[in-house]
């Protein structure tokens, strides 16, 4: 029997993300098959988000024993490029499709991060080329760090695997930042309900950002800290965090100087959580570097 094949919406980016997953179900009603088929032939248009919901996608097929091939991505297009340029392909196929692929000088390109690396790859890897990137001190981007360090903490307090795929792209010309972050865990609605149960998932969602809300299980986790990241990114800097999680999108904004969930009508699920960070980098403090923070 040949395997499913299911088509990468030619839209890869907002609720088009989890109908993805939703075809996946509706395209194997016997449940999930030994092998799948993504076909890439439609795609022309993909966002961050989609690069790391796509990839956390496969890695979570993986995980449930189905295995996944990857047909008609070497179509030269934009979307297709920029996959590749991300390391995308080498990632999920061991190799390119292009062999002049490269990381652009705009992304940190598609990476899996344990958590036990994830701290030293932001402090190395992340924040120095962003710090650079946008022409400001690594102390500038402290609050950013912390956040981005939480939610691998969350990760790991969250999800069995304690894996998290993370991508960045500078869009210079907007003078903004996206970072997406994706693991398979059981989700924040699934977290959500052991302690406070019958809420939908968008309700989930919201009530998981509220200042003083924890589920954590592991001792000395802050818990799901999705409330500092909202005040960092949406209430100081005016940015915009979304958040897929199982049958849930809701997307963080400002109104009237508060922060406000819009919660968005879902069409599929998201396997664990995808966490889609938009910052604005006009609006970041330029904080001087510390003569102790330059020394080890």
């Amino acid at each position: 029997m040949d395997a499913p094949s299911i088509f990468i919406p030619k839209q890869f980016k907002g609720v088009t993300l989890s109908a993805l997953a939703r075809d996946i179900v509706d395209g194997c009603p016997g449940g999930l098959p030994e092998s799948l088929t993504f076909d890439f032939s439609q795609l022309s248009f993909i966002r961050p988000a989609g690069v790391v919901f796509l990839s956390n996608v496969i890695w979570w097929l993986h995980q449930q024993g189905t295995k996944v091939r990857l047909v008609n991505a070497d179509k030269n297009s934009m979307a297709l490029r920029y996959l590749d340029d991300s390391l995308f392909f080498e990632q999920h196929c061991g190799q390119k499709i292009w062999e002049e692929s490269a990381p652009r000088s705009t992304t940190r390109p598609l990476v899996r991060i344990a958590h036990e690396h994830s701290h030293n790859w932001l402090a190395m890897n992340l924040i120095p080329w962003l710090a650079t990137r946008l022409g400001l001190t690594e102390a500038s981007l402290y609050e950013v760090k912390t956040c981005l360090s939480e939610l691998f903490n969350n990760i790991k307090d969250h999800t069995q695997f304690d894996i998290g795929s993370i991508f960045v792209q500078h869009y210079p010309n907007e003078q903004r930042v996206n970072i997406s972050l994706s693991d398979f865990g059981l989700g924040i609605p699934a977290k959500v309900a052991e302690t406070v149960p019958n809420l939908t998932d968008n309700e989930a969602i919201v009530r998981a950002v509220q200042e003083g809300f924890t589920s954590k299980s592991t001792p000395g986790n802050a818990g799901l800290g999705l409330d500092y990241l909202l005040k960092t990114v949406v209430g100081t800097n005016d940015g915009v965090v979304t958040i897929y999680s199982l049958g849930g999108i809701v997307r963080f904004r400002k109104k009237n100087g508060a922060i406000c969930p819009d919660p968005v009508k879902n069409v599929g699920f998201c396997p664990g959580t995808t966490i889609d960070i938009n910052l604005r980098t006009d609006l970041i403090e330029w904080v001087p570097q510390q003569r102790e923070e330059l020394e080890w």
